[in-house]
């Protein structure tokens, strides 16, 4: 995926267009208050001739949770020219714990459509009626209560139903801040994401935003997005957690689907702004799926707060897992493929441990010579260079003259797949089987790439060019990178059964533990087809990736914030003074952001650079963010024999002694360390150290890289260490 800048430096001097309202609109009157309980208060903001603003305050147990002089507005269209920029009360129906809101929504016929041309100009309709039109939106909410790490939260769930009789609609957009107390000052927003800090503490002075930008000085710009709503569980966090001295705000929705957003805090301004657009298939009758508004009152340490974070993630990730019948994927140690390419005389080559082979005896040499080298240093998991069927297997070693001056030879990366199975310029299926086999022997799993995209010269799109994500213009999608070099493939078709045989026989027949999904965000999450109803493809990927898991393919990893197993990113490490542009990262995905803050790692592999960091700094960083089941992946750490430093070796082998007793996990407070749990055995990463309290019965085992060592008559954990009790 295509990561760019955004950070809270340099960008002062930009102020939220809001700001400065500090009342209510002067033609707006408060006419109806929404009480779902005596704790729970919802504001409708009503003008005098019954125009629906939007809503107003929302407090739960008289904390207020929003500043309401900013509306809480929601957004509609239609893809052919409708907008619908008023909204009058109807009615209002009361139920013992639920209150529908009737509005009339009245439409426009603004006539330039969504759809576009081959110029990419948008198409205007001649056939709208020439009035206005009235459709029917009903806002709907309901009490709603959850125990969250024996923790009571209380609230409300809302939702939005849209009917028409003619008119359809494929996206609904809502806009609202929401600010424990009125104000995001002095609250803390934890958000794991992939173009995002994860820990945002509130402030007008600095700048939070989920959007991935194209250069640090663009933001503000209207070129300056990359990336701006970016899909929930994908590119950002696929819930909203806040925490202040009042209390804990939890924000998700049990039941997920395609929903994609923008969280961003302006510098200068004193709110959290949370953009959120529903995207289904279109349809003339459509309800949203319901998001949860949940508090819980009472002042926690920070400690606790992100112990409660880690439960919202396993209640909204471990949701979406249940419902497509996904088993969890655990972080474990992995090294990427450190080699060369290049040319020798007329034979390409590659290098394996230092020393040039052929592209057929890649991966017998990487079997023989890589594998155990890694296995020793305590690596399980590892999948080596794109050797599926693509551009540069079967296309890479033509000429254009071998076509004709006319022919139609094009040839894009590794990532332009044919199919997914081993090419014969590699070995094919007999060399992937030597080097699986010599892994699992090893105790690594072995594994492999695989994006939802494909090439738009694989022989499957000439057979069936329906299964391709068709963009806005008619064209294939090409998820940012352009229809000429990947295509979308439109997963809710039969492409699905196909590429599934070709796992299902690579599994079988070679052998395949584990696949890493590259670009989901933007190549899987993003898209809809306007061929075909606008449907999307969260859901349809969902059951493929259960599939695998049903065929033998039991660990998935992602590059991005998955709801369907770990995330496996890069990010740059800036270190300040070095703010500038990367080939790859220019800003974004900044690897400072989670040092000091490693708790917000767990299920995360951080891939990045080191720079400016001492081998101590580096042994720090990982050892914490082991501590919370993460891992980093220091690019350039690994010589081109794959040799790592001994420290490494020694935390990768502690990290799989104590992993499956990491079950429960409690932050120790005043940055003390992390203890987990696993019935009665406990595992403590000690940051500091920490006055041991336990029965004389208790069995104190210290784990090293040689395995675990009995302790006695301890009384003090030495920082730096990790303790099994017994």
């Amino acid at each position: 995926m295509k990561r760019h800048a955004s950070t809270d430096r340099r960008l002062t001097g930009k102020t939220d267009p809001t700001r400065c309202q500090t009342k209510k609109p002067s033609s707006v009157k408060t006419k109806h208050l929404i009480n779902l309980s005596k704790q729970i208060r919802i504001e409708l903001l009503i003008r005098p001739e019954g125009e629906f603003v939007g809503l107003g305050d929302f407090s739960i147990a008289g904390v207020a949770l929003r500043d309401g002089r900013q509306p809480f507005v929601v957004r509609l269209e239609t893809p052919d020219g409708v907008l619908y920029p008023k909204f009058i009360l109807e009615k209002i129906h009361r139920r013992q714990d639920s209150v529908e809101v009737v509005l009339r929504a009245t439409g426009i016929p603004w006539g330039r459509g969504e759809y576009q041309d081959d110029y990419n100009q948008n198409l205007y309709h001649l056939a709208l009626p020439a009035g206005k039109m009235a459709d029917r939106l009903t806002l709907l909410f309901a009490s709603a209560k959850l125990t969250l790490d024996g923790r009571e939260f209380v609230g409300f769930a809302y939702s939005f139903r849209f009917k028409s009789g003619s008119r359809k609609i494929h996206r609904l957009l809502t806009h609202a801040t929401w600010e424990i107390g009125g104000r995001i000052t002095g609250n803390t927003v934890l958000s794991q994401g992939q173009c995002n800090r994860p820990v945002y503490r509130g402030a007008r002075r600095t700048l939070f935003t989920t959007a991935c930008l194209r250069t640090l000085a663009q933001y503000g710009s209207l070129q300056g997005n990359s990336f701006q709503l970016g899909p929930r569980a994908g590119l950002l966090q696929g819930f909203d957690f806040q925490h202040s001295t009042d209390g804990v705000l939890f924000q998700y929705w049990p039941d997920f689907q395609s929903v994609s957003s923008l969280i961003e805090s302006p510098v200068g301004a004193d709110r959290l702004h949370v953009v959120d657009e529903y995207r289904f298939p279109l349809a003339r009758n459509v309800r949203t799926t319901p998001k949860h508004v949940l508090f819980s009152k009472g002042r926690l340490g920070d400690h606790k707060c992100r112990d409660l974070w880690l439960a919202a993630c396993e209640q909204v990730y471990g949701g979406i897992k249940r419902r497509h019948g996904i088993q969890p994927t655990v972080v474990r140690p992995e090294c990427g493929l450190v080699y060369t390419a290049k040319f020798v005389g007329k034979k390409f080559k590659i290098t394996v441990q230092g020393e040039p082979v052929d592209p057929p005896e890649v991966l017998y040499a990487l079997a023989d010579r890589t594998l155990p080298v890694l296995a020793r240093q305590g690596i399980r998991r590892f999948f080596p260079e794109a050797f599926q069927q693509n551009d540069v297997t079967e296309l890479g070693m033509r000429r254009k003259l071998d076509d004709g001056i006319h022919g139609g030879l094009c040839c894009s990366s590794v990532c332009a797949t044919h199919r997914f199975f081993p090419s014969k310029f590699w070995g094919g299926i007999k060399a992937w089987r030597y080097f699986a086999k010599r892994g699992r022997a090893l105790g690594i799993e072995i594994g492999h790439w695989f994006a939802p995209h494909f090439s738009p010269r694989a022989a499957i799109f000439e057979q069936h060019p329906e299964w391709r994500m068709v963009d806005v213009n008619g064209m294939p999608a090409g998820g940012g990178y352009g229809f000429q070099t990947l295509v979308v493939a439109d997963w809710n078709t039969g492409i699905y059964d196909w590429a599934l045989a070709d796992l299902r026989r690579w599994q079988e027949e070679g052998g395949l533990d584990y696949l890493f999904t590259d670009s989901l965000s933007n190549m899987g999450l993003l898209q809809c087809n306007y061929a075909a109803a606008m449907r999307t493809n969260f859901k349809a990927l969902g059951r493929f990736y259960a599939d695998l898991q049903r065929i033998g393919i039991k660990a998935l990893s992602f590059e991005c914030i998955s709801a369907f197993g770990c995330s496996r990113f890069g990010a740059a490490d800036l270190r300040g003074d070095l703010l500038q542009q990367d080939r790859a990262v220019a800003g974004q995905n900044d690897f400072g952001w989670w040092v000091g803050e490693e708790d917000m790692a767990y299920n995360v592999t951080l891939c990045t650079a080191p720079r400016k960091r001492t081998p101590s700094d580096l042994r720090r960083i990982l050892f914490r963010t082991m501590a919370n089941r993460g891992f980093v992946m220091y690019g350039g750490l690994a010589n081109e024999r794959h040799e790592l430093p001994a420290w490494h070796h020694e935390l990768n082998h502690i990290q799989q002694q104590v992993v499956a007793d990491m079950q429960t996990r409690h932050v120790l407070p005043a940055g003390r360390g992390i203890e987990w749990t696993n019935g009665p055995t406990r595992i403590i990463w000690t940051y500091r150290d920490i006055a041991l309290s336990v029965t004389p019965a208790a069995r104190v085992e210290r784990i090293s890289g040689r395995g675990a060592e009995p302790v006695k008559a301890m009384r003090v954990l030495k920082a730096g260490h990790v303790y099994r009790l017994r």
